[in-house]
């Protein structure tokens, strides 16, 4: 019971006691506070691309994977409307697209749409954007907005592991009309991630240049220039802690891939540079990946407790150079391109390493007219010598250009319990270095699958998996720490298995099969029932030890509920008998309804948190101060 003090036949509280009153009073009204929060409005936009040639269109964006939330910030230079979407293939079929901007008496315009082709977009039934902000100050137009990662509406498209095509638009006013030439369209990976540890970078740091010397491009369709390279020269033990590639200025759409591989120390550097994998053994002495680059992916910078090592005693000296270029014009012409090395004295925590896992390249073949057909790479590190668990911190997936996506599934004790990496709308000319978003331990006896899937339906003969651009490729490289001597870990099926299941008595035989649905059905199950012939090769060997294996299930272990939250449009008002999408101004007024799941714009949050702090204030007045003594 609570305890009074009686003076005078008045009746008073003990201020004291109401203090647990206050308190309780408090944390409701702190806990209300929360409630108005708008999710993306806390969103850090961590990541930022320009999406046109002049830097008028800038995009920022940031997401929370525990909410499931993801934000961006679209800038502009027009005082007219702006659009944003993401597109299947790059256009507007099927894109989810949303558009906004700023009347010239400041009142606001934002609503959901789809595209249906190349006309004027449909606005959703049902709003899944939320409008955060939109402002314009006479020279840009900034919008910033968040959805969820998967909405409820088939209009819109659902934020996965995967390469996006971004597009945007924008009118010089505010009628919402063709665009013209002020459209635009970029490949992001949305959901990419920063290392926890950090990138900076270091003081006292140097770089080094390894690159071709005017290097003979052959008139074929595919060529692969090799040349051996003396790393910096140095008397002690440096870390590389960045590298970033170096293409030569006219030749850009020639250069597909750029490699470094350690060589180890007794290898026989004595040939000028030439075509790798021709008659010349010497090109296949180094297996040992030491830098990556694929088209359309830019420097790469290694968290900074993990660096790549020379200088030491038994660290490489040289390394060898590869470089793929694709030549469709048929046309001889000389390269200088390769990639600058950073490096510094001051050396961090692990050492790291790469090692290349996925698919090899005997007896593998992917049928024509297929729609969706998977090739597979299995390794077994329970095949590893004397090795230490292996902590992945990064990856980079690898497929010519039939390929559509990839993902590397992480089993162990027979059970799938992760991705090393996904990409499950891959753009061939956006093949990226990536971080994980956690550090992932490999512990010996894990299983590592690289599943790599492709669309031939724009073909009429096999796709050999091989080195020419239009065979097919399929590999991860694992970047990790501590590092070890394991080089490659890749599988191929038994085509006897194969065979088997084709009905086919001579591997040649799969040249003269009529391919249809049936025919590639059965393909597709006896490359996953074959047995895999999984190699394994060592830093110091060019040649791998074979080991057998069998192909998992990949499951999806990612929440794939979706999430119904609804928004109100602001809308523009329609121009009566008007064909193209002309808006006039609305009515004065910029503040949207509240929305039937309670939750309207940052605009009606703020008038709802004003009216709670009257609220409280009187509250507060009421149970704080003690009552006046009666006369």
């Amino acid at each position: 019971a609570m305890q009074m003090i009686v003076l005078s036949g008045d009746r008073r509280e003990d201020p004291s006691l109401l203090l647990p009153h206050n308190m309780a009073l408090l944390l409701v009204f702190g806990l209300f506070l929360l409630s108005l929060v708008v999710p993306g409005q806390q969103i850090d936009l961590r990541f930022s691309k320009v999406l046109d040639t002049s830097g008028n269109v800038l995009l920022r964006w940031g997401f929370d994977s525990s909410a499931e939330q993801i934000a961006f910030e679209l800038q502009v230079k027009t005082t007219g409307w702006v659009g944003f979407g993401l597109s299947p293939g790059g256009g507007m079929t099927g894109a989810d697209i949303i558009i906004g901007g700023v009347f010239p008496n400041r009142t606001t315009y934002f609503s959901d749409y789809h595209g249906i082709g190349d006309t004027t977009p449909v606005i959703d039934t049902v709003q899944n954007y939320q409008l955060l902000s939109l402002t314009e100050n006479g020279t840009f137009t900034t919008m910033r907005f968040s959805r969820a990662f998967r909405t409820c509406d088939s209009n819109d498209m659902n934020i996965t592991e995967g390469t996006y095509r971004v597009i945007a638009a924008f009118g010089t006013d505010d009628t919402i009309s063709y665009h013209g030439k002020n459209d635009f369209t970029k490949s992001i990976y949305l959901l990419q991630e920063l290392p926890s540890s950090g990138l900076s970078s270091p003081n006292n740091s140097m770089s080094y240049n390894m690159t071709m010397s005017n290097f003979t491009v052959m008139a074929q369709p595919t060529t692969y220039g090799c040349a051996f390279l003396h790393l910096p020269r140095v008397t002690e033990k440096h870390h590389i802690y960045k590298v970033e590639p170096l293409i030569q200025a006219g030749n850009e759409r020639f250069i597909q891939h750029i490699l470094l591989y350690a060589c180890p120390n007794n290898t026989n550097i004595s040939s000028a540079p030439g075509q790798c994998y021709t008659t010349n053994p010497l090109f296949l002495q180094c297996w040992q990946v030491l830098v990556t680059w694929a088209v359309g992916g830019g420097e790469f910078q290694f968290p900074d407790n993990v660096g790549l090592p020379f200088g030491s005693p038994g660290d490489p000296v040289y390394v060898r150079l590869e470089i793929r270029y694709n030549n469709p014009e048929m046309k001889n012409f000389t390269d200088n391109s390769g990639i600058r090395l950073y490096y510094t004295k001051n050396l961090r925590q692990y050492d790291a390493g790469i090692l290349q896992t996925g698919s090899n390249f005997w007896n593998q073949f992917i049928p024509p007219h297929a729609q969706s057909f998977h090739v597979y790479g299995l390794c077994d590190t329970g095949y590893f010598n004397e090795v230490a668990d292996m902590q992945v911190f990064a990856y980079m997936l690898h497929t010519n250009v039939a390929g559509r996506a990839v993902q590397v599934a992480h089993y162990r004790n027979d059970s799938q319990i992760g991705f090393l990496g996904r990409d499950l709308s891959l753009d061939y000319n956006l093949q990226e270095v990536r971080y994980l978003k956690n550090i992932t331990t490999i512990k010996m006896g894990d299983i590592i699958q690289v599943e790599c899937t492709y669309n031939t339906m724009d073909r009429t003969n096999l796709t050999l998996i091989g080195l020419d651009i239009m065979n097919e490729m399929c590999l991860d490289f694992l970047y990790y720490y501590p590092k070890n001597n394991t080089a490659q870990c890749l599988s191929s099926p038994d085509m006897t298995d194969t065979m088997e299941v084709l009905q086919l008595t001579d591997v040649q035989d799969i040249y003269s099969i009529v391919w249809n649905n049936t025919t590639i059905n059965l393909m597709q199950q006896a490359i996953q029932g074959a047995t895999q012939y999984i190699s394994i090769r060592n830093e110091q060997i060019s040649l791998s030890e074979i080991y057998t294996g069998y192909l998992y299930n990949i499951t999806e272990l990612a929440n794939t509920t979706c999430n119904n939250a609804t928004f109100s449009r602001l809308p523009a008002t329609l121009v009566p008998n008007s064909n193209s999408a002309t808006f006039s101004t609305p009515p004065a007024t910029s503040n949207p309804d509240l929305n039937s799941n309670g939750s309207g714009s940052l605009q009606g949050s703020v008038v709802l948190l004003s009216l709670s702090l009257i609220l409280l204030q009187a509250a507060l007045r009421g149970s704080v101060w003690p009552p006046r003594a009666s006369p």
